[in-house]
């Protein structure tokens, strides 16, 4: 695992891509080959490897916020592999949206599992038993959550920042570029998203932990 988050205005993961990148577009400047191609190319890695700054549009210590962009693909009740039930939010994180993974909210992880696998379409049937995917068992002050991260057929691997297992909210804790994030959630778990919905990590709020009574 990764020892920092990153902070800078292009992700250093896509360094080496980019500066590998950048020598072949200077090499087809040089040879007079087809250097618009390569220069698209560039410009095209670049954006993919953006680190936009996200600030929280609310203050809610209850509020789950999403960890990454993409666009809410399910909303279901669902079991989890320790047998019990959980509300299931799933969205999927497409090639061209910022690929940095932020906390939901203020948490600390209690396990990082990672299962080595495939780079699989997020649609195939066998992305399920043999994609990519890290587990992370969350705990904030309201209750615990998890979070599958399933890499998708472009993301090369799932990165994961940090070793200290404390998180503040939308702080960066991971990397994907392609893929899709499953949360389980507690059932009374009130969802303020629906399925089509578009949502930005560490901005758009999903929803909001009940209120206990002792919190």
């Amino acid at each position: 695992m990764k020892i920092n988050t990153t902070t800078q205005l292009i992700a250093k993961e896509g360094w080496k891509y980019i500066f590998f990148v950048s020598v072949l577009f200077l090499l087809s400047l040089w040879l007079d080959f087809f250097s618009w191609v390569f220069f698209v190319i560039l410009i095209f890695t670049i954006y993919l490897f953006r680190n936009p700054e996200r600030v929280p549009v609310e203050n809610d210590d209850k509020a789950i916020f999403s960890p990454n962009d993409g666009s809410i693909i399910n909303i279901s009740k669902a079991k989890y592999i320790d047998g019990k039930d959980y509300t299931k939010i799933e969205i999927e994180k497409p090639l061209l949206e910022a690929s940095l993974l932020r906390a939901p909210t203020k948490m600390s992880l209690d396990s990082i599992d990672r299962r080595h696998g495939l780079c699989l379409p997020i649609s195939s049937l066998l992305n399920k038993k043999l994609g990519e995917k890290v587990t992370l068992t969350c705990k904030c002050d309201y209750d615990n959550f998890f979070i599958n991260v399933k890499s998708g057929i472009f993301a090369r691997k799932i990165e994961i920042f940090k070793t200290i297992r404390s998180l503040k909210l939308a702080q960066r804790f991971g990397f994907l570029v392609d893929g899709d994030i499953e949360f389980y959630l507690p059932l009374d778990f009130r969802v303020k998203v629906s399925i089509g919905d578009r949502v930005k990590a560490g901005e758009s709020v999903l929803g909001y932990f009940a209120y206990k009574g002792n919190k």
